[in-house]
């Protein structure tokens, strides 16, 4: 396959993987699929139904870094809350 068509990277290998047999992050996180075994090994979570994990994990990290930091200040919780658009 030509490189401009994707040349055996990215989803032109999709193919060659059985998506079904892989486990999902849920049964990662609880202990019923093992996960990486050494630091050779890579560890990718493929997002197909826009759970938006990544940006939850990426948040908390960057909300305790600020914390931890003096960063920042807090937002009133009647901003979030309310039940009428100002």
């Amino acid at each position: 396959m030509p490189a401009e068509t994707g040349g055996g990277r990215g989803w032109a290998t999709a193919d060659a993987i059985d998506f079904s047999k892989l486990p999902t992050l849920p049964e990662l996180i609880v202990g019923r699929a093992a996960g990486r075994t050494s630091d050779d090994e890579v560890t990718c979570f493929l997002n197909n139904l826009g759970l938006g994990y990544q940006f939850a994990a990426a948040g908390s990290l960057l909300y305790r870094k600020a914390k931890e930091a003096g960063a920042g200040h807090d937002l009133p919780t009647d901003w979030f809350t309310e039940d009428v658009h100002p």
